[in-house]
């Protein structure tokens, strides 16, 4: 497992991974469906297909020695590893342009249970979307017992990892910094509780990658992907949380609104998504509807619509 993961972290590093991306994922996933998505295998694959990146590999091999015992320090601190075509892959990532070939996580992968909902919102967010919060989405935490997804930054993120908590319910926290360097710092003091209530801590990112201001919008994306829907709170214009409500949207996701005045800025981004045909969701009586009905469509169906629009029919 952490050959394969060293290996593919250095693949990402090579100047030729953006744009030989499509190429690597066809080769992932097909040694995965084969049941040979291992370093030997893969590393026989690219000689044929990718010689160029195969030589860089070759030439690197004391950065990957240098990788391998990296990883396995952090295996040591309870840091698992999953590569593009494996079993445990998220199904909803394979439905992305530009998915993840590698991400670490701590914890226990509940992406796999396949009933999970992001929810985004400001950082900041106002009296009355916390309460909504404490008195809506706990009644829906409560009652369907789904997986939350976020990213856990202060404000609406860190509230709904707190409500599922509480609620006794999975969470999962996608970071824009690397597992050894969590961002924000508090997160510190969630990592126990996160990881015993079923959940865990994922980036796709180096063990000590400092966060910076793009990664966010690029971490995003993976909040998308790992919820079947996503709620949003409160948004405003050009904010990140608008960002990801899109990017859901490009995936095929729903996306799920909880409605403000119009005169409020806090709200003018989740109104221009309702005017766009986003959901709007009152209270947990909506909410629980809304995610019956998109649960109806298994997730491997989305899964294979996704592979027959992107990948080669070899597949």
């Amino acid at each position: 497992m952490n050959e394969l993961y060293c290996v593919t972290q250095l693949i990402k590093a090579h100047p030729r991974h953006t744009l030989d991306a499509f190429q690597l994922q066809q080769v992932y996933r097909r040694l995965g469906h084969q049941d040979l998505l291992n370093r030997d295998s893969l590393l026989k694959e690219l000689h044929m297909l990718l010689p160029e990146t195969a030589a860089y590999l070759e030439k690197n091999h004391r950065l990957y020695s240098e990788l391998l015992s990296a990883a396995q320090g952090h295996y040591e601190l309870g840091v698992k590893f999953v590569c593009y075509g494996e079993a445990h892959y998220p199904a909803g990532c394979y439905l992305m342009e530009d998915p993840p070939l590698s991400f670490s996580y701590m914890g226990a992968p509940a992406w796999q249970e396949g009933k999970s909902l992001a929810v985004v919102g400001s950082r900041e967010p106002q009296r009355e979307s916390l309460e909504w919060m404490e008195q809506e989405f706990s009644k829906f935490c409560e009652s369907e017992k789904a997986v939350i997804v976020s990213g856990g930054a202060r404000g609406v993120d860190q509230k709904s990892h707190s409500i599922s908590l509480r609620k006794q319910v999975p969470t999962l926290i996608i970071l824009p910094s690397g597992l050894g360097n969590l961002y924000p710092d508090s997160l510190k003091d969630w990592v126990h509780p996160v990881m015993d209530q079923g959940g865990c801590l994922i980036s796709e990112y180096d063990f000590q990658q400092r966060m910076h201001k793009y990664l966010f919008h690029h971490r995003n994306r993976l909040i998308a992907a790992l919820g079947r829907a996503t709620l949003i709170v409160e948004a405003r214009r050009r904010s990140g949380t608008l960002i990801t409500a899109q990017q859901a949207a490009q995936l095929g996701r729903p996306v799920w609104v909880v409605p403000g005045h119009p005169r409020d800025p806090h709200f003018q981004g989740s109104l221009d998504l309702l005017s766009e045909g986003a959901s709007l969701v009152r209270d947990a009586q909506d909410l629980s509807m809304f995610f019956h009905s998109e649960l109806r469509l298994p997730e491997e169906g989305l899964v294979q619509l996704g592979e027959s629009l992107r990948l080669h029919p070899y597949m």
